[in-house]
This record gives structure tokens, sequence and C-alpha cells, in this order.
């Protein structure tokens, strides 16, 4: 065989296989962001979440503090729905950007994550104070402030804590505890809750659960989100999926 023929079979199998992984990923995220955006089991996910948040909170009025009050929020995926901007890049086959989500977050035009204003408002009619400790950023604010005011949400600039010097929440959970007694944290990341899943292996981040079990439906409460979040960073690197899925 000719070397010019070798190397041109070479890339036409080198090229149809990225195609077909390119494409079978394109599926299984068209598969989240449908169910997501479509099923009935998505929003009673998001109620019973609500709900068992609404109940934790009543049970801790029952509890005297010296300070004040307050539930901790995740905003996005949490309280505000963004698929719309997801799956706008999934339909065009664009890539996540940095500056077209900060486009859709000026917009101010995000849906609420079933339950969660219903639930903000009420914490509030029980003069618990809501706080809002979130990787947007800061200059984004306003544009949040201006999306929740659209859900029926009031919020000042006071009750977030942005994004400023690094990722990780630890340091501004820390921050809020110096002045409230914070009976629930809601999120749907598991770093949203607690440092101990900061930065680890997906196998870490599943012991960590377990280490964390009575917490679940007590203090954490957890949104559902196949979209995006760390648990897809945390996974091998180099590592054909398939080949982390269980068949035994």
């Amino acid at each position: 065989m000719k070397l010019n023929s070798f190397i041109f079979i070479f890339i036409f199998f080198f090229v149809s296989c990225s195609n077909v992984a390119s494409h079978n990923q394109k599926q299984t995220q068209l598969s989240s962001y449908l169910w997501y955006q479509t099923s009935g089991e998505f929003r009673a996910l998001c109620y019973q979440a609500y709900n068992l948040a609404k109940m934790r909170l009543d049970q801790s009025l029952l509890n005297k503090s010296s300070k004040p009050k307050a539930v901790v929020f995740d905003i996005d995926e949490t309280l505000l729905d963004n698929s719309a901007s997801g799956a706008y890049e999934l339909k065009n086959n664009l890539p996540w950007s940095k500056d077209r989500f900060n486009q859709w977050v000026a917009k101010a035009s995000a849906p609420e994550i079933a339950g969660a204003t219903e639930f903000i408002n009420y914490a509030k009619s029980k003069n618990i104070k809501v706080l809002f400790v979130t990787n947007r950023l800061e200059f984004q604010v306003q544009d949040t402030i201006r999306n929740f005011k659209s859900l029926g949400i009031d919020t000042l600039a006071a009750d977030f804590y942005p994004l400023i010097n690094h990722w990780s929440k630890e340091s501004r959970r820390l921050e809020v505890l110096k002045n409230y007694d914070v009976v629930l944290y809601l999120g749907d990341n598991l770093h949203d809750f607690h440092k101990d899943w900061d930065n680890i292996s997906s196998q870490e981040r599943r012991k960590r659960v377990d280490q964390h079990s009575s917490d679940f439906g007590t203090k954490f409460i957890i949104l559902p989100n196949p979209l995006y979040g760390d648990w897809e960073s945390s996974m091998p690197k180099n590592v054909d999926k398939l080949n982390l899925l269980k068949i035994e």
C-alpha cells in the first residue's frame, strides 16, 4: 500500500471516530436538556425539594438562636433556570462561552426553578434572611436582581456573595456564618454545601456524600441538574466514558 493511501485511510478513520464520539456526546446532551425542559419528573423533583425545604424551615423556627436565621441559596439551576442558554448552544453546535453566558444574564429573563419563588417569599414571611452565595460575578448582581424582581423576588445587592477571588464558596459561607444562623443551604452542586466537595475525584465525592448522608434533606437541599457541574470535571481524564459504566 502506498504511503499516501495509508495516511488517507488513517485520517479518514480518525475523523470518522471523532465524528461518532461528537455525535454520541451531543445525543447525551440532547437527552439531558430534553429531560430538564420537558419532563414532569424534573418539575416534581424541584417541588419535592422545596416542599421539604419548607418543612425543615418550619422545624427550625422552633429552635431559638442568638443570631438572625438565614437560608443560603446558590442561584444557577437552583433558583434560576438557564437551560435556554445552553439549549441555544446545543442547537447551534456551539461550545459554552463565557461571553454568551454574560449576555444571557444581562437579559434578566431566566425563569424560576419550580417552587423557588414561593419558598423564598415564604421564608421572608417568617423573618428568615435569604442570602445568595453564587459564582456569578459581581458585575452581574444588578442584572440578577432585575431577573429576581421579574419573578416576584425582592432582593438587595448586600444579599449577594458573588465570586470575587476564588471559585470555592467556603470563605463566603464562613462570612455569612459570622452574622447568621444558617438553617438551610440550597444548591444543585455539592460544592454549594461544604468545602468537603471542593476539587476532589468523583469516587471521593461519593464517599463524602455517604459521610454527610444525614445532612441531605435536613441541612442540605439539593436540586437535580444533569446539564453540567463538578460531577463532570471530577471524572477521570482521557478515559472513554463508556468504560466508567458499571455493567455487573
